[in-house]
């Protein structure tokens, strides 16, 4: 019985295949032209990239649409050649925005060490994207299966087109910072859409912390201050990160500089539409606020996490473990570590669950950074006991003569009358001489 359904499934799978490559269903060119898909505002030039048909099959709720399987509904291993030039050398790594591999481009152009132009395989790393979109409920036979009308189909797959399209151009613009990894190419094959951006060599910031244990306070105010400008060309792009986290640090090898890498959970903000609650509530538990697990992230949201990734450097602890709430806020990490008073005021304010009362962006976060170094003088100049003290005697210079005469004055004699007690506080405030 199990052999005959999946040989329906496979004929109807096959059958749809064919159906949706029909010319009539094919999306219109003016649909997906590129004025349609350009920014006005932070608008890059990307060349197209001309889409497969999406092969699709049966699909749940949650599961990812985009995993290439044939007619049979096998699941299809990564290819070794992508785009016949890209060589998959291994797995990186796997979550729930894609899949990472290292790969080397066989079709680079380099010099040899003879001076001869020869081809060089180039390292890169290779993102397979993984998106999440809901079906149509009214696509679900009575027994649960997806079977998606011709209109559904053609709709959807413009949505991955439009989304493909978007994230490509938002990487191509975030590779113009030399500590962003700079986007190589993209493209879309079998079915799985991919975005090539150039390898960094180094190691990660949790590798090195693992290595030398907790960092001093001096390591992370200079990794702060490394980080700040980074994330503060994200924000100015109208984008977050949404995913910081030691792991996602590199420290290139070249120059010890540090690299902010994986971009899989980058999102426009404020929010354009293109996401569903599913996709927008995204992070890594212990590192994302609530706002950002409740599909609301701003910009203090990346504040955040950059907050729990110097507590991780300074303690080597999971914000897990120090966490009090069950998605992993409400830290309480003051009794672990051993820090300036000022730099504690800081992290405070960065670790705060209300995102009202975090720093709402990285200039003011900059800007507290900066009085580290008049923070003493302004504390010298400050003072929390009270303006007058109750024991001090004012001089009657110094009092206010609320006194009116009883008998009835005309408004001249009154005004006179303030003249000379005016005359009489002045005349006795210069003989006054303070202890």
């Amino acid at each position: 019985m199990r052999g005959h359904y999946q040989f329906k499934r496979g004929v109807l799978y096959a059958a749809l295949k064919q159906f949706y490559r029909r010319p009539h269903l094919k999306v219109a060119p003016t649909a997906m032209n590129s004025s349609s898909l350009i920014d006005p505002v932070n608008s890059i030039d990307i060349d197209p990239v001309e889409l497969p048909t999406v092969p699709w099959s049966h699909v749940s709720p949650g599961e990812d649409i985009t995993s290439f399987q044939d007619a049979a509904g096998n699941v299809q291993p990564p290819k070794r050649l992508l785009k016949n030039r890209f060589e998959i050398i291994r797995r990186l790594g796997k979550g729930g925005f894609g899949t990472t591999y290292l790969a080397q481009d066989i079709s680079a152009q380099g010099i040899s060490a003879q001076g001869i132009s020869a081809l060089q395989p180039l390292p890169c790393v290779i993102k397979q994207l993984k998106y999440k979109l809901q079906s149509p409920e009214n696509s679900l036979n009575p027994m649960g299966q997806v079977v998606p009308t011709q209109a559904q189909i053609a709709l959807l797959e413009e949505r991955l087109k439009r989304r493909f399209q978007r994230e490509a151009r938002m990487m191509a613009r975030l590779g113009r910072h030399t500590q962003l990894p700079c986007l190589l190419d993209h493209f879309a094959e079998d079915g799985q859409f991919y975005l090539v951006q150039e390898h960094v060599p180094g190691h990660t910031l949790s590798r090195e912390i693992s290595l030398s244990g907790p960092q001093s306070e001096q390591q992370v105010k200079q990794f702060l201050r490394e980080m700040i400008p980074i994330i503060g060309y994200i924000h100015r792009q109208n984008l977050l990160h949404l995913d910081i986290k030691p792991s996602n640090v590199m420290r290139r090898s070249s120059d010890q500089k540090l690299v902010l890498i994986d971009f899989g959970a980058v999102r426009r903000y404020p929010n354009d539409g293109l996401y569903g609650e599913r996709d927008r509530a995204t992070g890594t538990l212990g590192f994302a606020p609530a706002e950002q697990l409740a599909g609301k992230p701003t910009y203090a949201s990346d504040i955040y996490a950059l907050g729990v990734t110097c507590l991780y450097m300074l303690t080597k602890i999971s914000p897990l473990d120090l966490a009090t709430s069950a998605q992993g806020q409400n830290l309480h990490w003051q009794g672990s570590v051993r820090i300036s008073d000022h730099f504690t005021r800081i992290l405070t304010k960065m670790l705060h669950p209300e995102a009202a009362r975090r720093f709402q962006d990285t200039l003011e976060l900059e800007r507290a950074m900066n009085l580290e170094n008049h923070y003493q003088d302004l504390k010298d100049c400050l003072t929390t006991e009270p303006l007058m003290d109750k024991t001090f005697a004012q001089p009657k210079s110094c009092q206010i003569d609320n006194n009116r005469s009883e008998v009835a004055e005309s408004h001249a004699q009154q005004q006179a009358a303030s003249i000379r007690r005016w005359q009489q506080r002045r005349r006795q405030f210069k003989t006054f001489m303070p202890k």
